[in-house]
């Protein structure tokens, strides 16, 4: 017999709509100017994203400001079905990532933060403790706040994120598949 999660797994959508967001003030300045840049973290996040079968409909770097990401991610709410926001969840007094997006959910999924940090500790131990990624719904939506390093990046898709998004979106929508 089937546990119920494995049930719900089997009813819950397997092709999601992604935004990969990288918030870095730096980066944005550098489009900005016209310089070039590298993204490896969001460079890492599409790629993971995409060769599990799902589609990235969004692709930005935007600036460590809470208005922006706030910005943002209201109009990303009606595209994609999951928000990733790679950068800006550490103790710097410029990361707002976390403020700008808790700001907008309905409900937190803590025990994404709990698990991402467990985890993490299990690699980098106790700097673990520093990071504030979190999780939470907003009109059946789901959105991620990672930190920058594509190590924690990787984790969190990889670990936590890409096996149970479908499930999150699903139980999100009232057991529904639609958007």
């Amino acid at each position: 017999m089937e546990s119920p999660v494995h049930e719900h797994r089997a009813k819950s959508p397997h092709r999601l709509r992604y935004a990969v967001y990288t918030v870095s003030s730096s980066r944005y300045k550098a489009i900005k100017e016209g310089r070039d840049f590298t993204d490896p973290t969001g460079d890492l996040a599409e790629n993971l994203i995409e060769s599990a079968g799902n589609s990235v409909v969004i692709r930005k770097v935007l600036p460590d400001e809470e208005s922006s990401i706030k910005r943002e991610l209201k109009s990303a709410l009606k595209e994609a079905d999951v928000i990733i926001l790679c950068g800006g969840t550490g103790l710097h007094p410029e990361d707002v990532t976390v403020e700008a997006a808790s700001g907008i959910f309905e409900k937190e999924i803590r025990g994404f933060g709990e698990l991402f940090r467990h985890l993490s500790f299990q690699s980098i131990g106790s700097a673990a403790m520093l990071s504030r990624a979190t999780a939470g719904i907003c009109r059946g939506k789901a959105i991620f706040c990672l930190p920058g390093s594509t190590k924690g990046v990787e984790l969190a898709l990889k670990k936590l994120i890409l096996p149970e998004a479908g499930h999150i979106i699903w139980v999100a929508r009232g057991y529904k598949n639609g958007s």
